[in-house]
């Protein structure tokens, strides 16, 4: 299993974005880039961005008021992928990026809207795109519809609410400065929501106890996750869980400095290496998930080794994951390409080691 990875996403071409761009370049898009013409909704603004491999593949542009959830909102993406894609396929996409919004709700007006049983509608329609209808695939789901078609080379996906297809007319954008100064506004007043919001109430929790319930909330969310991901879904975000697993986090990561004296930095990198060695167990241990007493006493013995440095019968397996976990943050530092490389030759070996040391205490205990 090659280690996942979080990446950044960005824009490309000639708009300057901090971080993302080269810099002293024009605001022309990479590649053919579309937004919303009709209905006009503001704001607008630089939503999203990505590359893959180091080439820039879509940009996103948002218009309306992110944090309503009846709208109007509009997320317009264009994409350099393939435009032959099976039906199936586009469903699945489409269905993703429903259950994204529905997330963005949760996390932006806190609101948890209605999970569904049934899959989005999907049909064939027409889209407008400049002075030409193009016909693509729409999927509608309660008050949310998404869209994908292919508009003159690149594929273009919406996602909706609050407008009615037939209203929807798309043109290409030639600059993408304006979005790109909305989104530092808009970054600056979610970040000014954020500071507002009060902070989530733990129930009282130290040492040991305090990383317990991070990883038990961590190991029941990667759950969900895993599930969904069988699923063909999006993993759904409820309201308040971002900022309820940050305040536990947070915590454990305080927990950790003050026992064992270390400073903020060092004591998050320890959570993290806990945290992804549990979530790494439940994926890849069926005995993790299996049994639960073997799963309850994984779980205490690598906290206590972690929290408390004591001299667990998993030791090998906790120092196996360390090494292992050592050269994954390296790898993270590479090219995609060296990575996988440098993964298959150290990396795998590596996961080996670990799986067969948490196999030989799975024997003893």
């Amino acid at each position: 299993m090659f280690p996942s990875q979080t990446v950044a996403s960005g824009s490309r071409g000639c708009a300057s974005v901090p971080g993302w761009m080269p810099k002293n370049s024009c605001s022309a898009p990479p590649f053919v880039v579309f937004g919303l013409a009709e209905p006009q909704l503001r704001p607008a603004y630089l939503a999203q961005a990505g590359r893959v491999n180091g080439a820039w593949e879509s940009i996103g542009l948002a218009y309306g008021d992110w944090a309503a959830p009846a709208g109007p909102w509009v997320l317009v993406t264009t994409s350099t992928g393939q435009a032959d894609a099976p039906d199936d396929d586009v469903e699945a996409e489409l269905l993703r990026a429903i259950d994204h919004d529905r997330n963005r709700i949760a996390a932006r007006a806190g609101v948890d809207e209605d999970d569904f049983d049934e899959p989005p509608d999907y049909s064939r329609g027409d889209l407008a795109v400049g002075d030409e209808n193009v016909s693509g695939l729409v999927g509608r789901q309660g008050n949310v519809w998404a869209a994908r078609v292919a508009a003159d080379g690149p594929l273009v996906t919406l996602v909706v609410r609050g407008v009615d297809p037939g209203s929807v007319r798309l043109e290409s954008v030639a600059d993408l400065a304006p979005y790109l100064q909305a989104r530092s506004e808009r970054l600056a007043r979610l970040a000014e929501h954020h500071r507002q919001q009060p902070a989530p109430v733990l129930e009282p929790a130290e040492g040991v106890a305090a990383y317990r319930v991070l990883a038990e909330a961590e190991l029941a969310s990667h759950a969900r996750h895993l599930r969904a991901l069988d699923a063909g879904r999006e993993l759904r975000q409820r309201a308040g869980e971002g900022a309820a697993r940050h305040a536990l986090w947070q915590r454990a990561a305080r927990e950790q400095a003050r026992i064992s004296g270390v400073g903020e930095r060092q004591a998050d990198e320890i959570v993290t290496l806990v945290v992804n060695h549990l979530t790494t167990l439940q994926e890849q241990a069926p005995w993790f998930t299996g049994e639960s007493r073997l799963r309850e006493a994984a779980v205490d013995e690598t906290l206590r080794h972690a929290v408390l440095g004591e001299d667990v019968p998993s030791k090998s397996a906790q120092q196996a994951w360390a090494r292992y976990w050592a050269g994954h943050t390296a790898l993270q530092r590479q090219e995609p390409g060296e990575a996988l490389r440098a993964y298959r030759e150290t990396g795998v070996p590596l996961m080996t080691a670990w799986l067969q040391a948490w196999d030989a205490w799975v024997a003893r205990s």
